[in-house]
């Protein structure tokens, strides 16, 4: 059940959300545990490799959403927060991440990994297929929340990076 708390952390990452980098999707996260937020981002490229200079390889390369994640060079907003979290040895395990966006395949298998115990999510993306939920099979609860007045009305709709 999506809470008042719940709402407020929502917001939280949705004013962050259109400050991500990546030309073709924006995405934030956060991860919180009790009512402390340990780290949030955005979907953003590695250093050195600013899309916004060389472009989107993605893009350039007529690559269709939700393939060939490989030759991306940036990285989902999950990915962002679980390195952050790992190189400041702040411990993730237990607690909520909230998420602009569902998170991908490999993502999903980063949190459960990582001990996230629950995903509270905005959007789903169009390509997320049912079967092999790895999530659902991690026993991780995962409810899907509204959006708040806070999102931008500049952040296009779902789709894969």
């Amino acid at each position: 059940m999506i809470t008042k708390k719940d709402l407020k952390f929502l917001q939280e990452i949705e004013k962050l959300e259109p400050r991500a980098k990546c030309l073709r999707a924006q995405i934030a996260c956060m991860i919180v545990k009790g009512n402390k937020i340990l780290v949030k981002y955005t979907n953003d490229w590695m250093k050195g490799y600013a899309c916004s200079h060389i472009g989107c390889i993605r893009n350039i390369m007529e690559i269709p959403s939700g393939t060939r994640r490989e030759i991306c060079y940036g990285l989902c907003a999950e990915q962002w927060a679980l390195s952050l979290a790992a190189k400041n040895g702040i411990s993730v395990k237990g607690a909520t991440l909230y998420c602009t966006k569902h998170p991908c395949r490999i993502c999903s298998s980063m949190i459960s990994i990582a001990g996230i115990k629950r995903v509270v999510f905005q959007e789903g993306y169009p390509e997320v297929l049912p079967n092999f939920d790895i999530l659902k099979t991690s026993g991780i609860k995962v409810e899907q929340a509204p959006t708040t007045p806070m999102k931008s009305s500049k952040i296009p709709k779902a789709h894969t990076v």
